[in-house]
């Protein structure tokens, strides 16, 4: 049995059931899409498409009607399809093809791509090639190729959110398991499901697998549109959400700024990432019938956590038991309090990596198949008395600050609940004597500064958990399905605030005045100058920028000059304090300079508050 089976039994069944609506795109119904799959795959075949060859798709969220029907195609042809979201550079698409050794590659549309070295076509020129749809009643036709449960069927690459993307095998099998089986087929399912998901990603194929084997009709809406979402609903009798964290709180969002509480729905799953409490209580809120699932699954396969989640208490992952374990680095199961490695065991058909996965055991991090059919996460999770299991943090994401491991999703808990933060994501920075810093990536729905968010943190969380440094952000990065790509913050962060640009002064010797600037000052920095005139705030600026030169012992300082990103940290705010208190003639507290760590939000601070 493969889905090319499964569609020609809907279509014979139920042609005029729709399968797929995309919004402002049209619907699909099963008739149709059997159709147009049949052809794709007469046009695969017309190419040379062998059985077991790899054939990339690489389309872009709005032909998702159209990826539809070509990953059907190819499957139906026998071959192995390799979904990627476009648009993707040349070069990348190019990495992909040859990392997942790719006989074809078929396109929405464009030109072709030079150094390709096996054949290409657009998805058009393919349907060209196939034969025209009969006229009359449907006799659904068998699959061009015939495949066993056992050959491969697609590939997945991961989202890579920490590091490189890896690509995950999935055979016949694994995408039919849940079919009942038999001659009967089951009735398509009255009402919808409406979900936001990227071509290219496991939700993708979660959602091709869910409309065939479970005759979900399924509406699309990419990329998410929330000022559609209650019209949709009652459009197309929605009573099912697919979502992820950040799509959800847009959906709150929405339906607030509309004054719209959406009744019909009675179910509300998020995954790809942890639900926090606020989200949750803000979906109950919109989605007043509706039970609420936090769910948890691996691109790799296992059997996955599901937990009903309450407004009035954090949300668990799921429960453990036979296939779920919370282990230790030596791989023992952990108690209650404690916190370990998620593991899961896959029970279903075997999935493995295309290329060469980590070794077995324990070691390693990320994500990975292990011995007896376990699959490590790479997700750091405490469990409770009752085996409920609470996600801390990802095992490979965790910020390693002075020698403390400092969990970010601590940090982004106790930002998301300030009025002005819409997102956050927590990552580390290198700094020259603690390793690593942390840094929160922030977008704002109302007005707020760095300062503001940093003393926001600085009630909430330990003194080490406060970022070193917050930036204002437009958006934040998120993979195809919805997770942050914090690597690529790390990057950006590193590229626009680079370490070592400012040169030390010799140990114990204040910086020379007027060294020339070894790195250009970024655009709209003013360099420290001749005093705009006399006044008690220039003064304190100036003692400000010249504690900073004394102690830190870099040059040049301006106003913009963040004392972490200079090579501050606790011991030092100590030292500028005492500094600082010899140059201005009164006390200044070291947490001050950890509130402050911008010299001109530090000078205006200490203009602004007279002498005690």
């Amino acid at each position: 049995m493969s889905l090319p089976d499964i569609l020609a039994r809907r279509a014979a069944g139920h042609p005029a059931a729709p399968a797929f609506t995309v919004d402002g795109a049209g619907t699909l119904d099963y008739l149709t899409w059997h159709r147009e799959t049949g052809r794709i795959a007469a046009g695969l075949a017309a190419r040379g498409l062998r059985p077991g060859e790899r054939v990339v798709l690489a389309f872009e969220d709005g032909d998702w009607l159209t990826f539809a029907s070509c990953f059907l195609g190819v499957l139906a042809a026998g071959g192995v399809a390799v979904p990627v979201r476009a648009p993707v550079p040349p070069s990348h698409l190019l990495s992909t093809a040859a990392g997942v050794d790719a006989a074809g590659l078929v396109t929405g549309g464009g030109p072709p791509v030079a150094g390709f070295g096996g054949w290409q076509s657009g998805a058009g020129e393919l349907t060209e090639a196939g034969p025209a749809a009969p006229p009359g009643p449907l006799t659904p036709a068998p699959v061009v190729v015939p495949r066993g449960g056992a050959d491969p069927a697609a590939v997945i690459l991961t989202s890579g959110t920490t590091g490189a993307a890896k690509a995950v095998l999935s055979t016949h099998a694994s995408l039919t398991d849940d079919w009942p089986g038999g001659d009967d087929v089951p009735p398509p399912q009255v009402n919808a499901l409406l979900t936001s998901v990227a071509v290219g990603t496991n939700a993708a194929l979660s959602v091709l697998k869910g409309c065939l084997v479970n005759g979900v009709h399924v509406v699309l809406t990419q990329p998410f549109a929330p000022e559609r979402l209650a019209a949709l609903i009652e459009e197309h009798r929605v009573t099912a959400l697919s979502l992820v964290p950040t799509t959800a709180r847009l959906a709150v969002a929405a339906l607030r700024r509309q004054g719209r509480a959406a009744g019909r729905v009675r179910s509300v799953v998020s995954s790809s990432a942890p639900l926090d409490q606020p989200t949750v209580a803000g979906l109950a809120e919109v989605f007043p019938a509706a039970e609420i699932f936090n769910v948890y699954t691996v691109a790799e396969g296992g059997a996955g956590l599901q937990h009903r989640c309450s407004p009035d208490r954090p949300p668990a992952l799921g429960t453990l038991g036979p296939e779920a374990r919370l282990v230790d680095g030596a791989g023992r199961d952990v108690g209650p309090g404690e916190s370990g490695e998620l593991w899961l065991r896959h029970t279903g058909p075997a999935l493995g990596y295309l290329a060469p996965a980590p070794a077995a055991g324990g070691s390693g991090s990320g994500t990975r198949y292990l011995a007896d059919g376990w699959i490590a996460t790479g997700d750091l999770c405490r469990r409770d008395a009752d085996g409920l299991v609470y996600f801390v943090e990802r095992a490979d994401d965790v910020v390693v600050s002075g020698g403390l491991n400092i969990a970010s999703a601590t940090v982004e808990a106790a930002l998301r609940v300030h009025r002005a933060v819409a997102e956050v994501a927590v990552f580390g920075a290198p700094h020259a004597a603690l390793g690593r810093v942390l840094v929160a990536a922030v977008v704002l729905s109302a007005p707020a500064s760095p300062a503001e968010l940093r003393d926001h943190c600085a009630g909430r969380l330990p003194r080490d958990h406060v970022p070193a440094d917050v930036v204002i952000v437009a958006e934040l990065p998120l993979t195809p399905n919805g997770k942050v790509r914090k690597r690529l913050l790390a990057e950006r962060y590193a590229g626009t605030h680079p370490t070592g640009a400012h040169e030390p002064a010799e140990p114990g010797k204040p910086a020379e005045a007027g060294k020339p600037d070894p790195v250009p000052a970024p655009a709209g920095a003013a360099p420290v100058g001749p005093p705009p005139g006399p006044g008690t705030a220039h003064a304190v600026e100036e003692a400000v920028l010249a504690a900073f030169r004394e102690v830190l012992g870099v040059e040049p300082v301006r106003r913009d000059s963040n004392f972490f990103r200079l090579g501050g940290h606790s011991l030092l705010a100590v030292q500028l304090a005492g500094e600082l208190e010899r140059r201005i003639g009164r006390p200044v507290a070291p947490a001050w300079i950890l509130r402050f760590p911008s010299a001109g939000d530090l000078s205006d601070a200490l203009a602004e508050t007279p002498p005690a």
